[in-house]
């Protein structure tokens, strides 16, 4: 065998592992590709280097520990090499998003890899582009059930949500999932795969996942952005949404109350309202024995507003005989056992049935004078007899926030919103302005069906056109010059209607039209779907029955959807920029200005 290719098997163990386990006999072959490494000098000796580009929440320490023949027989030479390779880098503790940096490797002997001598080597890998489906030999098929989130299902096998472990689950998922493009909107029923925790556990698994790492541009020159020491130097979320939303709106357009660093626990503390005790020990008397010692901060305690205590244990760290203990002294004690790593969701699924007898729902529905308004969310629960009804969503974007019109039509309804925003960096409640503010109220104005003239009059300046009443038009008829009065609708481009409501008898319509004018005949009387069956000829309407909107920008499996009886109208010749609703019941002043919001205009038929 010839040298570089017995260097190949040294120092690329974890890669040819990997080989190994995707070229076993009796699987399909996959395609080598060549991997570029960089020769340094340093000191009169050559030094095998990997090109990597800085990602998000990096450390130098970690990044050196996990790569490479040097650090593993001696980490102090191996720091001092990195630093010599890379002047750039003046402070260890400082290293920034796409800075690019040399990984020391291996010390090579003259001649060891072909082109040694050139300062780049190549050396055969597994081709990213075939990944996701060798991949699927690790992965366990899945039917996404109602209320699933992809987030907990990775968070459950690969860490809490935002740790380095849960970033990689969700790189696999996704590599695994091609055909999935928004993790976040998967449809209940739908097959997909979920990466096996075991392949962490694989020699190749960090290599991997380095290659599944998007490349990124060079390091900026700006050490402003150096704000925590020892990791990848980022701005901080908060101050990057705010400058996001001040260049389109001038404004933030979500408001957020963030929690930095909390833990699962707190999180779960603070959305249930409920006090956390996770310092100092208590003390517990025995008869006849030492006190029973508990030490809050592996075994915290969490107590909810009306006094209840729940302590979190592992099922291993407290006996049956230490349970009686606690419980003789707090009666209303009960002990959750809890997995090592409990995800945000899992704690409140366990602890919202203590405060709701009746346990959490996912779907509720309110009818108001024939609105029907569906809610359907993760956790939809009444804390207490007499409290309002809790309506509770976690999201990953602030994006995906209840609109203020909505929560003050359910605060109205006895059901508080609560929106919780999870992110890798933090967690927090979006804030939500129910308080009727200054701005205008939008009308909504309404109509007699018998009275067809003033239905078609708004509808049609609603949509943007231009109708003109009592307009006189003159025209010849039985050798005289008759004048009569109509309604002029312009339809833009220098075309014009004449609308007529059995004002017109005889054979003026015909008169009228063999001068050049097109005449509409709405007789009075008519239903309002009979108008617009009329009207949507015309002026190539969309018209659309008893329509459902969905009022928020979120997974509809999470959203709120309000149904109203009536028609949905708008025009195909103007884009659809301009919508009208022509509704049978009265529509709630929060969905008004909800509909304003949407540059809905809204119309009461009667």
């Amino acid at each position: 065998m010839k040298p570089h290719r017995l260097f190949a098997l040294c120092i690329l163990p974890v890669l040819l592992c990997g080989v190994i386990l995707f070229f076993a006999p009796g699987r399909s072959l996959a395609v080598f590709y060549q991997k570029h490494y960089m020769v340094e000098r340093d000191r009169d000796k050559d030094i095998l280097c990997d090109p990597y580009v800085v990602q998000k929440d990096d450390f130098v320490i970690r990044l050196l520990e996990q790569r490479g023949d040097i650090a593993h027989k001696d980490f102090p030479k191996f720091l001092d090499i990195f630093k010599r390779i890379n002047p750039r880098v003046r402070d260890m503790d400082l290293i920034y998003p796409d800075q690019q940096i040399l990984i020391p490797l291996r010390i090579l002997e003259p001649g060891t890899l072909t082109g040694q001598e050139t300062g780049q080597v190549t050396i055969p890998v597994i081709p990213i582009t075939g990944l996701s489906e060798n991949l699927k030999q690790f992965a366990d098929p899945y039917t996404v059930q109602y209320g699933d989130w992809i987030s907990r299902l990775i968070s459950e096998r690969f860490g809490r949500y935002g740790s380095d472990g849960y970033n990689r689950g969700m790189r696999l998922f996704k590599m695994m999932n091609p055909e999935i493009r928004d993790p976040d909107n998967v449809r209940a029923g739908a097959r997909i795969r979920l990466p096996d925790p075991e392949i962490k556990e694989k020699p190749w698994y960090s290599d991997v996942m380095d290659q599944a790492r998007p490349s990124a541009a060079p390091a900026p020159s700006d050490k402003d952005n150096a704000v925590v020491p020892g990791r990848a130097a980022n701005i901080p979320a908060d101050i990057i949404e705010e400058s996001q939303n001040n260049a389109k709106t001038g404004r933030p357009s979500v408001s957020v109350q963030w929690f930095a660093d909390l833990s699962v626990l707190a999180k779960a503390a603070e959305i249930l309202d409920a006090r956390i005790f996770n310092k100092g020990r208590y003390f517990f008397p025995r008869s006849g024995e030492r006190d029973l010692s508990l030490d809050l901060s592996k075994t915290p305690v969490l107590e909810l507003s009306d006094g209840r205590k729940f302590l979190l244990t592992r099922r291993q760290w407290i006996s049956p005989g230490d349970q009686a203990v606690l419980q003789v002294y707090w009666r209303n004690l009960e002990v959750l056992f809890v997995p090592r790593q409990p995800a945000l969701t899992w704690l409140l699924e366990k602890l919202i049935p203590k405060l709701d007898p009746d346990g959490y729902q996912h779907r509720m529905e309110i009818e108001d004078k024939g609105l029907s308004t569906v809610l359907r969310g993760q956790f939809i629960y009444q804390p207490s007899k007499g409290q309002d009804t809790i309506y509770l969503n976690i999201f990953s974007d602030p994006e995906m926030k209840t609109p203020e019109p909505v929560c003050a039509y359910l605060e109205s309804r006895a059901v508080t919103v609560r929106d919780w925003v999870e992110t890798p960096e933090k967690s927090g409640w979006i804030l939500h302005d129910t308080e009727p503010s200054n701005a205008r109220r939008p009308e909504s104005p309404a109509v007699q069906t018998r009275r067809p003239d003033r239905l078609v009059r708004l509808l049609v300046e609603k949509l943007g056109y231009t109708y003109h009443e009592n307009v006189e038009v003159c025209f010849p008829y039985a050798g005289f010059q008759v004048r009569a009065a109509a309604n002029l609708l312009s339809l833009g481009q220098n075309a014009e209607m004449l609308i007529d409501y059995g004002d017109l008898q005889g054979d003026a319509v015909d008169a009228i039209e063999k001068t050049g004018f097109q005449v509409l005949q709405i007789q009075p009387g008519n239903e309002p779907d009979a108008i617009l069956e009329q009207l949507g000829d015309v002026l190539n309407l969309e018209i659309m029955d008893d329509p459902i909107f969905w009022m928020a920008n979120r997974p509809r499996i999470h959203n709120i959807s309000l149904q109203v009886p009536g028609f949905l109208v708008s025009s195909r010749e103007k884009g659809g920029e301009k919508q009208v609703l022509l509704s049978h019941v009265p529509v709630a002043r929060e969905f008004l200005t909800y509909f304003d919001q949407q540059n809905i205009s809204v119309i009461r038929i009667r």
